[in-house]
């Protein structure tokens, strides 16, 4: 599902226009931008779901009899590029008509601290009001901001004080790491730490065993595997035990290449095999390990005339295993 299908699905009925009240300031340090309601708001959480897994959905929101403001955070499974900013906010835009039919008055583009966002003013004629909504893409998130009042009320200038009142938080300001950092993700099971890339790796819905975690590059033509125990085998053989493993429902196993690396102060073993499965030979790269920390598979593969394409991809996601330091999850 598109990040603005997401969006569209979560839009819902605003409300009118009302008296003014107290400033509540609003700020939550895992949001990127801050602002002021005209009153306490109520929060919420939503999971949605989509091919790729979740859609993390945080909301502020105040609503009073006449009037609606809502702050909104989109956490994709996929981290959202940041050099497609525009084709985000005409899907998210046309999807949110789509939801709720209106008459857009104007669109045009605004700007918050480093970022370029876009903003339209849209005539509801069934509910006789006029909403304001502006959406930001800030790192890999997507972040929405909205406020509604009636046509004969003078709402807009509430209205204007609240998205005048949004601003980026200062840990926020620089775009080009924000860019950076916001694509990576963390899985983390014991004393095993994986960092990916979001834009590239998305975790597989179906994951429900406890410790292991698929993995899909985004055009699917890879797939990885993170594996972490808590306990080290007992035979202390695990080159043995990837090969036997892996050719329990191969057809036939090849050792490409064999050897050590150092993740931090561990050395790991790096094998490289090709299986034969039903006529289809795949080539697996990947780090293992078992010692006083616990045993860990990393591996990751394609079929054999795909895997130089996703090799560059695999090789990364491989050096994000670190050993050692991380917290269970």
């Amino acid at each position: 599902m598109q990040p603005a299908k997401i969006v569209a699905a979560l839009l819902f009925m605003l409300g009118l226009a009302g008296p003014a009240l107290a400033d509540y300031t609003f700020s939550d340090p895992n949001w990127a931008i801050e602002g002021h309601f005209p009153d306490t708001p109520k929060s919420d959480g939503i999971l949605t779901p989509s091919p790729q897994g979740d859609v993390k959905v945080q909301r502020f929101y105040w609503e009073p009899a006449t009037e609606h403001y809502l702050l909104a955070r989109f956490e994709y499974p996929l981290a959202l590029p940041p050099d497609r900013e525009a084709t985000t906010y005409d899907r998210a835009i046309s999807d949110l008509l789509k939801s709720r039919p209106g008459q857009v008055k104007s669109r045009d583009k605004f700007t918050l601290g480093p970022y370029e966002g876009v903003r339209l003013v849209v005539s509801q004629r069934r509910e006789k009001s006029l909403r304001e909504v502006r959406f930001v893409q800030i790192g890999a998130i997507l972040y929405m901001a909205s406020a509604e009042w009636p046509e004969q009320a003078d709402g807009a200038p509430r209205a204007a004080a609240f998205f005048a009142g949004l601003a980026v938080r200062s840990e926020f300001l620089d775009a080009r790491a924000v860019a950076e950092n916001g694509r990576w993700r963390d899985l983390a099971v014991g004393r095993f730490r994986l960092r990916y890339d979001a834009s590239r790796w998305y975790r597989d819905p179906a994951d429900a065993e406890p410790g292991v975690f698929n993995l899909l590059r985004l055009d699917e033509r890879a797939e990885a595997q993170f594996i972490a125990e808590p306990r080290p085998l007992e035979s202390g053989d695990i080159e043995t035990a990837v090969l036997d493993t892996a050719r329990e429902g191969a057809d036939s196993v090849t050792v490409k290449k064999r050897g050590k690396k150092l993740r931090g102060t561990v050395e790991v073993t790096e094998l490289e095999f090709e299986a034969r499965v039903e006529k289809t030979a795949y080539r697996n790269h990947g780090y293992f390990y078992t010692g006083p920390e616990g045993t860990v598979q990393l591996r990751a593969w394609a079929v054999v005339p795909e895997y130089p394409a996703a090799e560059g991809d695999i090789s990364e996601l491989l050096d994000g295993l670190t050993i050692g330091g991380g917290r269970g999850k």
